[in-house]
């Protein structure tokens, strides 16, 4: 099946109009790792476990309208991205191939992976816009093994938090999933941010019909604790600042000269690293 995945701002527009539309809406991101988890495959995050191979591919394979899934595939390569930072991933056909090949591509197109890492670095008024529109104000449930009080500084005030292993939290989803059964009617908004495990959530909250905007929003919070999880936090996360309310903007990244650094080192993988590949 030819597939093709939006473009960042395709994916915004479409999420803020559905979410204005429906009191139910899911949007669940399958990057790399989560495809890499299908294949039955370890991976830095993510133990290998049957359980979660079969609950990852029934979240994949859920076709309707209003569950919206991010895909790590056939991305565009848009003007701010950079090799390791944003861009499509060298192993884009193998990733492809095993989708094809298992006949899990079951939809033609798929929401943007990275949608709010980057508007977050590149475009923080559409971020600011999306937090005070569709996250800070709702009451919310936010599932991760960020501490509560920084992942508020983002979110605003959680309401349920639900903490989770920072690594393999599928292992132990049958302690904290009760958690969530029992409160997701308290709640208007889900925020999972517990790796593989929440597509799990997501696939299960939906069978559930739990009457809920469910948004994942994906590593900003590592960038909150300046965790270097990701190449785009340790080069450009010094942004979000520019995303989070004003008392708490002088709190991260306070490292000039570093922050400085690290955007040459990014301007570098933009303009010449890039270019090196192409020659």
């Amino acid at each position: 099946m030819e597939i093709q995945t939006k473009a960042t701002f395709e994916s915004y527009y479409h999420i803020t109009q559905l979410l204005e539309q429906n009191k139910k809406l899911f949007y669940t991101r399958f990057g790399d790792g989560e495809v890499t988890a299908m294949m039955g495959k370890e991976h830095r995050n993510y133990r290998n476990s049957q359980g979660l191979v079969e609950e990852l591919k029934e979240s994949f394979t859920i076709n309707h309208s209003q569950y919206l899934i991010a895909l790590a595939v056939n991305f565009p390569y848009e003007k701010k991205m950079a090799p390791g930072i944003f861009a499509p991933y060298p192993q884009n056909d193998e990733l492809l191939d095993f989708l094809e090949e298992n006949n899990l591509l079951i939809h033609h197109e798929y929401e943007s992976h990275f949608l709010f890492q980057y508007l977050a670095v590149f475009y923080p008024k559409f971020m600011r816009d999306f937090l005070e529109t569709y996250i800070r104000p709702k009451k919310k449930m936010f599932i991760g093994c960020t501490p509560k009080h920084i992942a508020e500084k983002l979110y605003g005030t959680i309401d349920y938090y639900i903490n989770v292993p920072q690594r393999h939290a599928y292992d132990s989803i049958d302690q904290w999933w009760p958690d969530i059964r029992d409160n997701i009617h308290q709640v208007d908004l889900v925020i999972p941010s517990a790796g593989a495990a929440s597509n799990v959530i997501s696939k299960r909250l939906w069978q559930m019909d739990a009457q809920v905007h469910l948004l994942d929003i994906g590593s900003i919070v590592d960038a909150l604790e300046e965790k270097h999880s990701r190449i785009w936090i340790r080069l450009q996360g010094y942004k979000i600042k520019r995303i989070l309310p004003k008392e708490y903007q002088g709190d991260i990244f306070t490292n000039t000269f570093q922050n400085v650094i690290h955007e040459i080192k990014y301007l570098f993988r933009r303009y010449i690293k890039r270019y090196i590949k192409h020659i």
